[in-house]
């Protein structure tokens, strides 16, 4: 017979046992409620009875600019060599890459003798010069006495003209002045070398105007033309330029499948110096007064495009009506709309990939967001 004190022990067992029993219960009645369809069939019939949220965006008559952006090499609009007319040894090299110079100033200096008898030598050219001179007084003396005719006379003078041109070449052949102003491009020789004979040792560039060599791939190669405005902009000075494209190869190179061109830009404050790599802009698009929406509205299928138009119904509720559009000029962020779409028409943004043509729909974002 089971004493008082077991009895109360089971007892005590028996009521925690019921309480874990109804405590586990609970929690499955729970979880077995959160997990019915019924949650889902909710947030069903709250978009059906208040719409599909959305985001629309306002199509707005505006302007379109396309831009690409290229880097090229900067050249002297006009470009021209110094040369020697004699291969002869450089002793001095008196400018220098990057340096200006203007008309006369002298650039290389050469050896005044030449190791080659038919080349110019500038002391013997000078030694043939005052011989000639000095006859030709003589001659003169001799002509007023009459002891000469005046053809010796003139075949004298004529000696000191030709003497005094060859000794003008040969200074000329010593010393390589500029002929033009502008900035050394590039130096081609070195001090103690010897100048090959009519090889540039120097390239002197005008920089009033440079020229931007560039290569261009081949999707940029397709919207490039002649006469397209470009335009460099420097964020260490700040300077800026606009100028055009002034040339656009017919063929792309068939190693690197690149396009070259050319683009010109006025210099006249000379910010850009030949041989330094720039990057600029070319405008190889521009719409004016076009109707344009966000790239982000258009819905492509099978080539093609369509959007999601917001129209107000009875009762004021808002219907996304699926339209179908033509497209014109594009932009990263912006597209043109040639037909299918009016400015002020309201589209959708984002959440197109719920919509269906006639679906009811809630603006969350953009114009008429509550």
């Amino acid at each position: 017979m089971d004493n008082p004190a077991e009895k109360k022990k089971r007892h005590g067992r028996r009521i925690l046992w019921i309480v874990i029993i109804v405590v586990v219960a609970l929690f499955a009645l729970r979880f077995w409620k959160l997990g019915q369809k019924e949650s889902y069939a909710s947030i069903s019939s709250i978009q059906k009875t208040e719409g599909i949220p959305v985001e629309i965006a306002v199509a707005v008559m505006g302007n379109l600019e396309s831009w690409t952006t290229l880097a090229g090499t900067i050249e002297g609009s006009f470009q021209y060599p110094v040369v020697s007319s004699n291969s002869i040894g450089v002793i001095d090299i008196a400018k220098k890459e990057g340096d200006r110079v203007k008309p006369g100033d002298v650039l290389i200096r050469l050896e005044s003798t030449s190791p080659n008898a038919m080349l110019l030598s500038y002391p013997r050219s000078l030694a043939v010069y005052r011989d000639a001179v000095a006859d030709a007084e003589r001659m003169r003396n001799l002509y007023k006495e009459g002891a000469i005719s005046k053809q010796a006379l003139d075949k004298a003078e004529l000696a000191v003209e030709v003497a005094k041109a060859n000794l003008a070449d040969a200074a000329g052949s010593t010393t390589l002045t500029a002929s033009h102003a502008g900035v050394v491009a590039s130096v081609n020789v070195e001090k103690g070398e010897m100048a090959a004979a009519y090889t540039p040792l120097m390239w002197i560039a005008r920089t009033d105007s440079v020229k931007v060599n560039f290569e261009a791939g081949s999707r940029q190669a397709m919207v490039l033309k002649v006469g397209q405005k470009a335009v460099w902009n420097a964020r260490m000075n700040g300077g800026s330029g606009i100028g055009i494209v002034s040339s656009v190869d017919l063929a792309a190179d068939p190693e690197s499948h690149l396009v070259s061109g050319e683009a010109l830009f006025p210099n006249p404050e000379k910010m850009l110096m030949p041989g330094v790599v720039i990057p600029f802009n070319v405008l190889t698009g521009d719409r004016r007064g076009v109707v344009k929406i966000p790239t982000t509205c258009l819905i492509e299928r099978n080539g093609v495009y369509r959007v999601f138009i917001v129209e107000t119904g009875d009762g004021g509720k808002l219907f996304a009506r699926l339209r179908e559009v033509e497209t014109g000029l594009r932009t990263t962020d912006e597209v043109e709309i040639t037909s299918g779409l009016a400015a002020k028409a309201r589209v959708v943004q984002f959440g197109q990939t719920l919509l269906s043509d006639g679906d009811r729909v809630r603006v969350v974002r953009g114009e008429e967001a509550q």
